[in-house]
C-alpha cells in the first residue's frame, strides 16, 4: 500500500511539474510575460493614447491615459494557458478579449481573441514613477479599461 501512494505521488508531481512547458530561452509562457510594459503600436499604427501594463505573478496593473487625460489605475489577475493570456479586473469583470501573445526579445505582441484585427504591441520598460503616482491618486469610475 505504502508503494501506491508513493508512485501517486511521484506521478501527481510529475504532472505538476509539466503543466507549463519551457520555450526555447528555457522559461515558462507564463513568466516571460512577466514584466512592465508601454504600447508603442496598435492596429498597425502609433496610438494616440498612452497604456502601461504590469504582469507580475499572476496579478496585473493596467495605466492608462485613454479616455481621460488622467493616468487611470486598474488592477487585477491573469492567467496564461499556452500562448493565451486572460485577465479578470478586481471588480470582478473579464478582460474584453483573450489575447494570444508573444514576447521576442524586450517586445510583447497581443493580439486579441474576440476581434482578429486588434493588435498591441508593447515594449520592455519600467513605469515612470510620476505615472504611476498620478494613477493611484485619481479616480473615475466613468473610465473603460484597455484590455
Amino acid at each position: 500500500m505504502k508503494k501506491f501512494f508513493a508512485i501517486f505521488a511521484i506521478a501527481i508531481l510529475a504532472l505538476v511539474g509539466c503543466e507549463q512547458k519551457p520555450d526555447n530561452n528555457g522559461g515558462s509562457k507564463a513568466g516571460k510575460i512577466d514584466g512592465e510594459w508601454h504600447i508603442v503600436e496598435w492596429n498597425g499604427e502609433s496610438p494616440e493614447f498612452e497604456v502601461y501594463v504590469k504582469f507580475e505573478s499572476g496579478s496585473f496593473e493596467i495605466y492608462q491615459q485613454v479616455w481621460s487625460l488622467d493616468y487611470e489605475l486598474f488592477k487585477g489577475t491573469y492567467k496564461v494557458n499556452g500562448d493565451i493570456v486572460t485577465g479578470t479586473y478586481e471588480d470582478g469583470s473579464n478582460w474584453a478579449s483573450g489575447y494570444k501573445f508573444m514576447v521576442e526579445g524586450n517586445q510583447l505582441s497581443m493580439y486579441s481573441q474576440e476581434d482578429k484585427s486588434i493588435t498591441s504591441i508593447y515594449e520592455k520598460c519600467e513605469i515612470p514613477a510620476e505615472i504611476i503616482t498620478e494613477a493611484t491618486t485619481t479616480r473615475s469610475s466613468e473610465v473603460v479599461p484597455f484590455l
